[in-house]
């Protein structure tokens, strides 16, 4: 696969700042091929340096600059399947002699002009050359966008609920410069660590090296940067303020808070109801997916910010909003989670037996070491029932049966997860509905089902739709864990209490602000949106901080100050040598499957490993800036394996017009 660059050649100018732009030299200009309105010696002899058409002659990043500094906006981006066809590359391109100031030049000296190797501007003087976004088909020219950011930012940051700047921390681990690194990844996210391990990896998924072969693997470099790397100390903040604030929740969403309103001077208290802090983080994801380790040094680098954390305090059961005023807290933030698991909703559900995967996974995690014995059901297909069934197999279960209603590939657990369950003997079972839980004596027995197949239609959620063939079945279950989502309690807030509950039982918050409609009262995280990623929480957990401080401080824009609070400024690269060669992505050895013990067996990253993945990086996040950028492998300017292609004949309608003033 690859990109192609097209050009609608009616609309093209012949201005040549596609291939002035181009980072890669993936663009160059035909030279004509019959006299112009500007010829050489000889009568009706063209010169050789002259522009007409622009042509794709190298593997394109997909950055999509020439996309943006298109003046008549002819050019876009197309993901082609196989090899893409490249032109023979048309040069020589050479600088112009200069020229004096405010003096015309023809169109043959102007388009010599190329900004490699050090990225001069195209319009002289006249503009600073900046890429930027352009929202609207009219903004032609940059310098008409306003209040665009500096330079676009890299799909990796963009797809991060978190804005995680992926690309740097990526570039960083190439350079060998593992503090740095560490530093980057942390700096809008103060769980890295945990992130390294068990984030879902949108970035992944947007990257745009996926196009050419596969993704980096973002996540397993964050996660080597942050065993590798030593995050320098937290400066103490500028401003100590008066104004106390309660967080209802120590889980990625409350922690993040706690972690950003401490940076920005405030007091800050954690209630936690668990007897430990992390939420699900803790209470919900194993430790061989998540070393408990890594949870609580991050942790503890929150409560080192002066946090304080009552634990085994619930609201409801200990304290209600009204203690929490009386003690002088001026806003709360209310990040109690969705850990509620749903009931089957079948005959029979309420057997002896039948568990909700969340209660078993939190007895598993703190130590309770609950115990299994013969046949377990899991119902479900996320990331609860993986880590249930993978739990259930380290308790006890002579077999462990994942049964879905649909196919596998609609399960929303991660492939990986998916994966290792496989590995370590679980059943998957795809393609059944359970009816009815049977009993015997009150205990569980067994489990029927419906088969399902496709209907070749697609359902909620972009998953293809199931309906029952017709067919029944019978499961044999000592134990059936339910783990088909889960919800947030409402029972913590008191009757009026001024905050309204939707009809499914999150909290109702503004999305922008995530207020509530109580004065003070904040809320974010699984208890607003239902449950989401822990990337999603920590982005939630900021914009409550960013809102509170706003609500107390009076400040315009609470991100921003944030933003200029913890970001860690690095260099910037004066040179970037890209490979875009085809080499698939670095992958880490394979866990060793031990269902005896619940300790972690993934491995990660080498250095030798970590260096050459961060290496297959386009590097997004910087080449729209770098003054020089090169291409040390792959089909780029020095590349004999270009594949050229005909250039097609133009036709006098077709002829672009030549002539230009500078």
């Amino acid at each position: 696969m690859g990109y192609r660059i097209d050009i609608e050649q009616r609309g093209c100018i012949t201005c040549g700042i596609c291939m002035d732009v181009c980072p890669v030299e993936a663009l160059d200009m035909t030279r004509p091929q019959r006299p112009g309105i500007e010829t050489g010696p000889g009568p009706g002899r063209p010169l050789d340096f002259m522009m007409e058409r622009p042509l794709q002659v190298g593997e394109c990043i997909g950055c999509g600059i020439c996309i943006r500094e298109c003046p008549p906006n002819v050019m876009s981006l197309i993901t082609v399947e196989g090899v893409v066809p490249l032109a023979p590359r048309q040069g020589p391109i050479e600088r112009p002699v200069a020229a004096e100031p405010n003096t015309w030049l023809p169109l043959s000296e102007v388009t010599r002009e190329a900004l490699k190797p050090k990225h001069g501007s195209p319009w002289g003087d006249l503009f600073t050359w900046k890429t930027r976004s352009r929202p609207k088909p009219w903004q032609v020219w940059t310098t008409m966008v306003e209040d665009a950011p500096k330079n676009p930012i890299a799909p990796c940051q963009e797809a991060c609920p978190a804005g995680t700047d992926a690309g740097r921390y990526v570039g960083l681990i190439g350079a060998g410069k593992f503090d740095e690194a560490y530093a980057v990844a942390a700096e809008v996210n103060p769980f890295p660590s945990v992130c390294g391990w068990i984030c879902t990896a949108p970035c992944e998924s947007s990257c745009r090296r996926g196009v050419l072969d596969e993704p980096i693997a973002i996540r397993t470099l964050k996660r080597f940067a942050a065993e590798h790397g030593k995050l320098p100390a937290v400066a103490a903040p500028t401003v100590r303020r008066a104004e106390k604030v309660a967080i209802v929740g120590g889980g990625p969403a409350g922690m993040s808070a706690a972690y950003y309103l401490a940076r920005l001077g405030y007091g800050v208290t954690v209630l936690e109801a668990m007897p430990v802090p992390g939420g699900m983080m803790a209470i919900g994801i194993p430790e061989y997916r998540l070393p408990r380790e890594v949870l609580q040094q991050e942790i503890e680098r929150i409560l080192g910010l002066g946090v304080e954390l009552r634990l085994d305090t619930a609201m409801g059961r200990d304290f209600g909003l009204p203690d929490l005023e009386r003690e002088g807290f001026k806003a709360i933030f209310l990040a109690t989670g969705a850990s509620k698991s749903r009931r089957l909703g079948v005959p029979g559900d309420e057997l002896r037996g039948v568990i909700p995967a969340t209660r078993f996974l939190k007895e598993v995690n703190l130590g309770e070491h609950p115990h299994l014995s013969g046949d377990v059901i899991v119902v479900g297909g996320g990331s609860t029932a993986m880590d249930a069934a993978r739990s259930a197999k380290r308790s006890g279960a002579a077999t462990v049966t994942i049964v879905y209603r649909r196919g596998r590939k609609d399960m929303p657990a991660q492939e990986e997860e998916i994966e290792a369950a496989v590995r370590e003997g679980v059943v998957i079972a795809d393609g059944m509905a359970p009816t009815e839980v049977v009993g015997r004596d009150g205990m569980v027995v067994a489990i029927r089902v419906d088969e399902m197949r496709p209907t070749g239609e697609t359902g909620s959620g972009a998953r293809s739709s199931w309906a029952p063939t017709g067919a029944k079945g019978e499961l044999p279950a000592a134990a059936i864990l339910v783990a088909i989502g889960e919800e947030p309690d409402p029972s913590i807030l008191p009757e009026g209490a001024g905050i309204e509950v939707s009809g499914w039982a999150g909290i109702v918050a503004d999305p922008r602000t995530l207020a509530t409609g109580r004065a003070g009262i904040f809320a974010g995280g699984d208890v607003v949106s239902g449950p989401k990623t822990i990337i999603e929480a920590v982005a939630a957990g900021r914009r409550a901080a960013a809102s509170i401080h706003e609500y107390l401080a009076g400040a315009k824009d609470g991100e921003a100050e944030i933003f200029a609070t913890v970001r860690y400024a690095t260099p910037a690269e004066p040179k970037l040598s890209l490979d875009i060669s085809v080499r698939p992505r670095v992958h880490a050895a394979l866990p060793v499957v031990d269902t005896s013990s619940f300790s972690a067996t993934a491995p990660g990253f080498t250095e030798a490993a970590a260096h050459a993945e961060a290496s297959r990086c386009f590097r997004c996040d910087a080449v729209y800036g770098c003054p020089s950028v090169s291409v040390q492998a792959g089909r780029g300017p020095a590349d004999s394996r270009t594949r050229p292609i005909p250039i097609p004949a133009v036709t006098t309608a077709d002829q672009p017009s030549q002539g230009g003033v500078q």
